[in-house]
């Protein structure tokens, strides 16, 4: 039987090589070419679409983020100008509480400054703001 095996496979492979000869090899055209290519550039630019939707995100995220930052700023800077009202800067030292008061109002307005906005539409009878403005002087 061990007398046979070598035999065996090189009839098997000699009929395996016959078959694949036999067939006509097609050749490549240039139309097979401008297919391939077209697929990948597909296959690329749905990789793109996909990564851009993931930055788009991302980015909504972000300036939502930074919107609500500049609004917790300017409802703490308007908070700081109440208790300015109320008499927190009168009595002992009260320079040193007029210094705090301007430190943390110039903070609130760099953080307010420059925030990119997310494009939407005035609500009825509003009116568009700068950013970082706020209705009380110091």
């Amino acid at each position: 039987m061990k007398k046979f095996l070598p035999l065996g496979l090189a009839a098997l492979l000699s009929v395996l090589l016959l078959a694949s000869a036999q067939r006509p090899a097609r050749a490549r055209t240039p139309q097979d070419d401008l297919e391939g290519r077209v697929a990948e550039l597909e296959e690329a630019l749905a990789a793109e679409v996909k990564a851009s939707k993931s930055t788009r995100k991302t980015l909504e995220e972000i300036r939502s983020y930074l919107e609500s930052q500049a609004q917790s700023a300017e409802k703490l800077s308007a908070t700081l100008d109440r208790a300015e009202d109320l008499g927190f800067t009168k009595g002992i030292n009260f320079e040193s509480r007029q210094v705090l008061l301007r430190g943390w109002h110039s903070a609130l307005d760099a953080a307010q400054e420059g925030v990119p906005r997310s494009p939407r539409k005035a609500r009825k009878g509003e009116t568009p703001r700068p950013v970082g403005s706020r209705s009380g002087q110091r």
